[in-house]
């Protein structure tokens, strides 16, 4: 907090400042987001990422949006100077320090509100900009992923494919748990699931529709299973004469895209 209010005096001096709750309107969930509205959205690849939304879009209830009320539009506040503030560097580090989760990272909607906005003394020209990102990195769930993503590499480079196909579908077992988690699925009920694997997970991923999500690599995900199935079932070692190949894995490009791995 110390640094955001170094910055805050430092640029912003002469500007009355209201916390961000003051300027915005709730949107409730299953609600339309409309366009032009500022999100501050849930990301699956633990970035922090802020968008002004170019139509209108189903709020599910991942990300915060953030409607500007009359109080903000009496005050010259608009999409535009809002995004320009929270992508500025030592807003977006103290927003993305205080984000938790590990799959999909998320600011608390207390922080978030609770930002002090500097209010403009004038009507301020803003380069238009629709999205912005910064990554929240050195947490030990990067560091498991990132060590079992090296191993997969070794493997394909080695041509060792089949290998490599048992570590994709570790990797998203382990992406999936951790994201279900997050999404208020109790721990003890994955651990007392006897049948838990990774076609399971994505079972629970479909009944809470998180594969709902832009851009969710659910097909991806499905294939990856049937790969490793294929790879570490004796019977189907035995009985199968097809060989897993690079082509097989090449849906784990999409699934490692999505979540930033």
């Amino acid at each position: 907090m110390d640094t955001l209010n170094s910055f805050l005096d430092r640029k912003f001096a002469k500007n009355k400042r209201v916390p961000l709750k003051a300027l915005t309107e709730p949107i409730r969930s299953g609600h339309t987001i409309p366009a032009g509205v500022l999100v501050v959205m849930a990301s699956g690849d633990r970035q922090l990422r802020i968008k002004i939304l170019e139509k209108d879009t189903p709020h599910k209830g991942f990300s915060a949006p953030l409607p500007l009320n009359e109080f903000a539009a009496q005050h010259k506040i608009t999409p535009h100077y809002l995004f320009w503030f929270l992508s500025q560097q030592p807003v977006a580090e103290y927003l993305v320090a205080r984000a938790n989760g590990l799959v999909f990272l998320r600011v608390p909607k207390s922080t978030l509100m609770d930002l002090p906005i500097p209010l403009p003394t004038r009507v301020t020209r803003i380069r238009p900009a629709k999205e912005f990102s910064v990554v929240k990195l050195n947490n030990p769930f990067s560091r498991l992923i990132g060590e079992l993503h090296n191993d997969y590499l070794l493997n394909t480079r080695n041509h060792r494919y089949r290998t490599a196909a048992i570590l994709a579908g570790a990797i998203c077992e382990v992406i999936l748990y951790q994201m279900l988690i997050e999404q208020g699925v109790s721990p003890s009920h994955l651990e007392n699931d006897r049948s838990l694997g990774l076609n399971k997970l994505l079972d629970y991923v479909r009944v809470l529709q998180l594969d709902q999500q832009t851009g969710f690599p659910i097909s991806q995900l499905v294939e990856l299973q049937r790969n490793r199935n294929e790879a570490v079932h004796a019977g189907r070692l035995v009985n199968s004469e097809r060989e897993i190949s690079a082509k097989d894995l090449e849906g784990f490009n999409l699934v490692v895209k999505y979540f930033g791995i």
